[in-house]
């Protein structure tokens, strides 16, 4: 799309939070990008009453929120409630509004793990880390792990990027090993290496590498990864003080307290994100 548009609402002073897609908005065109970028992930849930008085009070859209709110109202489907946004707004030409309708129809046939775990994955991108292990938490609770094993260690995989993103580099590891263990896939195993290396010593990751024999480019893989990667270490990380508080716990031998204090941090880190996600 290479037309120059005209904004028709409002950029609103405070952004509309998008559950489903984990993503805030200030404008009816980043609502209509978030949904052409998205649209498979999007079910009934994004059918809702706040997003409508969103769009009449803050953007001033006052006609397209009355329609919005009836097709609610009358039960409409979720075809509807998204087209009438995307042919109000005029942001997407009528090619892109057809691919997009047939997006959304095609992912209706989606099972709710997949739904979620698209969720999850939209979540874990936008760096709402908490948020997306809780997704990957329902996901995991409605997958059948002997019947779609490659989907349920993807969940795993990912469950584990975000806790090694929080720097819980030890929880990390048991997901990407519980990962590796059902798909054989050599990014579950270097990753699962990779935060090892992280919250091990020395010593112990060497003797993990000899016991369980490894694959070598594998682990060459991992030091290649730790000779750039430092920033964990900075002293003005966010979270480098929890860090080094549950690392001194660990080396005291404190593991009752470690493992209390470990899931203290993360009730603290959910509130944290509570927080980032409110309106300011």
């Amino acid at each position: 799309m290479s037309d120059l548009l005209l904004c028709r609402g409002a950029a609103a002073e405070r952004p509309y939070y998008i559950s489903v897609l984990g993503i805030n908005i200030y404008s009816i065109e980043e609502l209509c990008y978030l949904i052409s970028q998205n649209a498979y992930t999007i079910d009934q849930d994004f059918m809702d009453e706040g997003l409508c008085r969103y769009i009449g009070d803050q953007l001033k859209l006052t006609d397209l929120a009355e329609t919005l709110k009836e097709i609610i109202d009358n039960k409409g489907s979720l075809i509807d409630f998204v087209m009438a946004i995307l042919k109000d707004a005029g942001y997407c030409d009528k090619d892109e509004i057809r691919n997009i309708k047939q997006i959304v129809i095609e992912s209706a046939g989606l099972s709710p793990s997949r739904k979620h775990k698209s969720r999850g994955d939209n979540l874990l991108k936008a760096g709402k880390l908490v948020r997306a292990m809780d997704e990957y938490k329902v996901t995991l609770g409605k997958i059948d792990k002997e019947a779609e094993p490659v989907l349920y260690a993807s969940v795993l995989h990912n469950t584990g990027t975000a806790y090694a993103r929080l720097m819980l580099y030890e929880k990390a590891a048991g997901n990407y090993l519980e990962a590796y263990k059902l798909n054989m896939d050599d990014e579950s195993l270097k990753m699962y290496l990779l935060s090892c290396r992280l919250y091990m010593d020395r010593m112990d990751y060497d003797r993990l590498l000899l016991k369980y024999g490894y694959p070598a480019e594998i682990a060459q893989k991992v030091e290649k990864l730790m000779a750039t990667r430092e920033d964990y270490r900075r002293s003005d990380n966010k979270y480098a003080k929890d860090l080094n508080e549950l690392k001194q716990l660990k080396e005291d031998g404190m593991i009752s307290r470690y493992y209390e204090t470990v899931d203290e941090t993360i009730e603290a880190w959910k509130w944290d994100y509570r927080m980032d996600m409110m309106p300011h």
